[in-house]
């Protein structure tokens, strides 16, 4: 089962790298991402390289942050595989994966909120826009991150326990 969880983190990692590669190479599809995920409602002209560059980079972190997450919990998950289970360095593999995915919480409505920024300042005046956007995904991402968190933090007390109780027999 872990070697499953494994690929499937992997596959999400990947997935997440080739669809913002993906995304950024098709002005179509960029277009749709601005007026549906970002929540731009202006119209967007032809985007200037200023423009396209600061959206693109700011789109990264969290994209980025996911897929630290996702690394770094197929990390864990190949540990559970070669049978290294309670152990603190798992406990705090853990709780790094619950802050990642925190912080891509945190991060994407400010990255929304930049990029409708940058893909809107060459518009002519009136037309420059400002979205505020929260989603499902958005507190998704927060809720599985603080609950990673706090497992993490009850693995830790757990191996500290097994190892208490080892030390007594």
């Amino acid at each position: 089962m872990s070697t499953v969880a494994r690929f499937a983190c992997f596959a999400a990692a990947a997935l997440m790298a080739f669809g913002a590669v993906w995304l950024w190479r098709d002005p179509e599809q960029l277009a749709a991402y601005a007026r549906g995920t970002v929540g731009v409602s202006a119209p967007i002209g032809p985007l200037s390289v200023r423009g396209y560059w600061i959206a693109l980079a700011v789109g990264l972190v969290p994209a980025g942050l996911f897929v630290a997450a996702m690394l770094r919990l197929a990390g864990l998950f190949g540990r559970f595989s070669r049978g290294q289970v309670l152990e603190e360095a798992n406990a705090e593999r853990l709780t790094r994966v619950g802050w990642l995915l925190t912080a891509m919480g945190l991060a994407t409505p400010v990255t929304r909120a930049l990029q409708s920024v940058a893909l809107t300042f060459d518009n002519p005046s009136g037309h420059k826009q400002l979205a505020i956007t929260l989603d499902p995904g958005t507190f998704g991402a927060l809720a599985a991150g603080a609950a990673l968190v706090a497992f993490g933090l009850v693995l830790k007390e757990a191996v500290r326990l097994a190892d208490e109780n080892q030390s007594f027999v």
